[in-house]
């Protein structure tokens, strides 16, 4: 009779904890449903529960970044976008460099894309052409013509390491309808110019950072695709730009990009372009350098060390 009872009692308690939880997320859904209804032309977004992740006001970043930038004398160029809201700041952002290592997260996009399709499989196994061999990043070279690698190997070389070989060698794997398919689905407009006798795509930092937008919202290629090439991305060696001034529990998903010898100076040409995973706060920042690798490390890294203080000190709404 007394376990009758217990049973009885805890059963009424559940009931009445959960009618009234019900009861608040519906009152709140319903005023908040009052106010998008009361200004049905004003975003959404300003309506949420919670404003403390909203951030509205990036007048004093935009001016700290612009006087930085522009006491370079043309040598920086950056762009930034806040992902939750779409807002973005650029200087110089829409002057063409040339991406070079940066079109591997295209290449790869591509690769999976077909992949997707049925063409190919992550499993399968292609060998290493004698003119596919750079030693200039990565290390595959060193196993020489004929080596036999997977495709999944060769993406996570191309992204980590920035594997020149690797890249290549994927390369060979597409058409150029195939490659140029994730600009198009993008909207892109990608020059090139010859140099070395080698061909270079040119596109500005505010445009490659469609590649990652569309990785964020996993537009051309799948979730689970865009997520992986995300996820690996995090996993590169290169921590001296973008990732420099930011705490390592930051997950920043990024890509380098070097250029030798610009115009046969001293000066290089140095990208680092990524999304930097601030919680709830995520970011996107492209900028380039022409300078030397010490002035690419600095610049870079004091940019991306402003952008990142601002993000997680100002305060939601403001």
């Amino acid at each position: 009779m007394m376990r009758t009872k217990i049973i009885i009692f805890i059963i009424t308690v559940s009931l009445l904890t959960n009618g009234f939880l019900f009861y608040k997320v519906s009152k709140v859904d319903n005023l908040q449903s009052d106010e998008q209804e009361e200004f049905p032309f004003l975003s959404k977004r300003i309506f949420a529960e919670n404003q403390n992740n909203m951030i509205i006001n990036f007048f004093p970043l935009r001016l700290d970044l612009k006087e930085y930038v522009e006491k370079l004398n043309g040598k920086v160029g950056v762009y930034f976008e806040y992902l939750p809201s779409g807002i973005s700041i650029g200087v110089n952002e829409k002057k063409e460099v040339k991406v070079v290592s940066l079109s591997k997260v295209s290449i790869v996009m591509s690769i999976l894309k077909k992949i997707e399709r049925g063409k190919i499989s992550l499993e399968d196994i292609v060998s290493v052409r004698k003119e596919n061999i750079d030693n200039g990043f990565g290390t595959l070279w060193k196993r020489g013509e004929g080596a036999n690698v997977s495709i999944k190997e060769l993406i996570e070389l191309s992204l980590t390491e920035s594997d020149n070989t690797a890249y290549k060698t994927l390369f060979d794997q597409l058409t150029d309808q195939e490659i140029n398919e994730v600009y198009d689905n993008l909207d892109i407009t990608v020059n090139e110019t010859k140099e070395k006798n080698k061909i270079y795509p040119i596109i500005s930092p505010k445009n490659y950072s469609s590649i990652f937008r569309s990785l964020y919202l996993s537009s051309f290629v799948t979730k689970e695709d865009s997520n992986y090439i995300l996820n690996t991305l995090t996993k590169t060696i290169f921590k001296d730009k973008i990732p420099a001034n930011i705490p390592d529990t930051i997950k920043i998903a990024h890509k380098i990009g070097v250029f030798d010898d610009i115009n046969n100076t001293s000066q290089d040409l140095f990208i680092d372009c990524g999304i930097v995973y601030v919680p709830n706060r995520p970011y996107i920042l492209c900028a380039f350098v022409e300078d030397t690798n010490e002035k690419a490390q600095e610049y870079i890294s004091q940019i991306s060390k402003m952008i990142y203080e601002y993000i997680t000190t100002v305060k939601g709404g403001q």
